[in-house]
């Protein structure tokens, strides 16, 4: 009785707290996302595991610099030679043209106190991640330690029987969600590939550096794939006005329709051990009813789903 008032108090307190756990949420999010890579680096470096942890973190804080100074280099260009402010004015004409049918269609509109509410917004989110990455780095250091912690814990909330049980379901949903997160690598440098062949194809500039931002934009589903395609209209804007940019819309809103209707239900369909048809219907359902967020979960949270279905089923 009294192993479970705590475990209904633990689960009350993170109920509770679950908006000042968002930082540590992020943490462990990174810190799993970058523990195969810096497991490799231990094995490299023999045993320096803070080392590793650290070349980790620089590692893709260099890939971010190089996307945003690979922006900036392109922005400079078309600057230089006054084709992006020509781009832009453009764009802002046709906004101005069109913007009774957008906020029809779309509902959305520009205004005032909604930029100063997303300012807002992404100073308070920028210091929980920036929080969430110190956590990560305490995670992925002292990695041991944690999961020694966690197993005690568990073992004296649930007992042996049950802690092992559960240990092993846990085990099956680490492969899941690692086999999810390797198809969703595979996914985007398919789609990085694609997208720069495409563009490349029309005459766009910097081709292989818009489409490989394409490739990572699209791990977002729903609004990915939007992000991925403005520099594409923009470089096309500046190259060769409306025609161009349609063009540059065109061919990757096709690459993006071969993705998300083949592609990713294949890959990871088979990485998850789902099958295509349900991957699609999970994210569906995802975005019926819960946005942007569940969206990104669907198909990892289907993929649990389906390893406590198949648990409960061989203990019937």
């Amino acid at each position: 009785m009294l192993k479970i008032l705590i475990i209904f108090v633990l689960l009350l307190a993170i109920f509770l707290l679950r908006h000042a756990l968002i930082p540590l949420c992020i943490g462990i999010t990174i810190a799993y996302i970058l523990d195969p890579f810096v497991d490799y680096l231990e094995r490299k470096f023999s045993g320096k595991r803070f080392l590793c942890v650290i070349l980790s973190y620089l590692a893709v804080i260099a890939a971010i610099t190089f996307l945003i100074w690979g922006f900036a280099d392109i922005i400079a260009g078309k600057m230089a030679t006054g084709s992006l402010q020509e781009a832009i004015s453009s764009l802002q004409s046709y906004y101005n043209q069109y913007k009774g049918v957008l906020n029809e269609l779309f509902g959305f509109s520009i205004k005032g106190p909604n930029i100063s509410h997303l300012l807002q917004s992404f100073g308070g989110g920028a210091v929980k991640f920036l929080i969430g990455m110190i956590a990560g780095i305490y995670l992925l250091k002292d990695k041991d330690f944690f999961l020694r912690l966690m197993n005690k814990t568990m073992h004296l909330l649930l007992g042996q029987k049950v802690h092992g049980m559960v240990r092993e379901i846990l085990f099956e949903i680490n492969d899941v969600i690692s086999a999810f997160l390797r198809g969703v690598f595979v996914d985007s440098v398919i789609v990085a590939f694609l997208s720069s062949l495409a563009l490349a194809s029309i005459g766009i500039d910097f081709a292989v550096f818009i489409g490989c931002f394409a490739g990572i934009a699209n791990v977002i589903p729903y609004f990915g794939p939007i992000i991925g395609i403005i520099p594409a209209v923009l470089a096309g804007m500046a190259d060769g006005g409306i025609s161009k940019a349609i063009l540059a819309a065109i061919a990757l809103f096709a690459v993006q329709q071969v993705e998300c209707n083949f592609i990713y239900p294949r890959i990871i369909g088979k990485s998850t051990g789902l099958h295509p048809l349900f991957v699609l219907t999970a994210v569906s359902i995802a975005g019926y009813f819960g946005g942007l967020l569940w969206m990104v979960l669907a198909v990892p949270v289907a993929g649990v789903i389906r390893v406590l279905i198949c648990k409960w089923a061989e203990e019937q």
